[in-house]
């Protein structure tokens, strides 16, 4: 067939389906992108990195990008780094650059804030705290109970026996 992606409108994919049809996606003139869950994409600058990141980051890279994720970074400004390459792979430079400025045990102060400044243009963070204070919102209160689970002797059985079914 066609390409998959020619829609009249709104084109909703999985990361792993649009990775396998690369020449397709960059074949579209997407107004816009959109990652959802895009921290899934935040390793996209390792070499040994995520391939679905690397692939659909490189399809769209000439097409405006909007990532959406509420999943925070792993206080790792690397992860940002991968993010924001997604975006623009020029906005910092090299990855070698963007290390010795922001990411090195010799950073201060003044230099995260210099970073804090530098990606507000391009990032937009709403806290939790600030979406329930809008009202916009409401959510569930979760309570975390830890429950001590022992098997059965028949139970552990059950566990052996289905383990070693699904290994042979």
């Amino acid at each position: 067939g066609g390409n998959p992606f020619i829609a009249e409108s709104i084109v909703i994919v999985s990361y792993e389906f649009a990775a396998r049809h690369p020449e397709e996606l960059q074949a579209v003139p997407w107004d816009v992108v959109v990652f959802d869950e895009a921290h899934r994409l935040r390793n996209v600058y390792r070499k040994t990195g995520n391939k679905i990141a690397k692939t659909l980051s490189e399809a769209v890279q000439n097409r405006f990008k909007l990532l959406l994720s509420a999943t925070p970074l792993q206080n790792s400004l690397m992860e940002l780094y991968g993010l924001v390459s997604v975006i623009d792979p020029h906005f910092f430079g090299s990855e070698n650059a963007f290390r010795a400025q922001y990411a090195s045990q010799s950073t201060d102060e003044a230099r995260l804030l210099e970073l804090r400044q530098r990606i507000r243009r391009i990032s937009k963070r709403t806290l939790r705290r600030q979406v329930q204070e809008a009202g916009l919102i409401n959510f569930t209160n979760r309570y975390s109970i830890t429950e001590d689970f022992r098997l059965s002797a028949e139970e552990n059985a059950l566990y052996q026996g289905v383990s070693d079914y699904l290994r042979d």
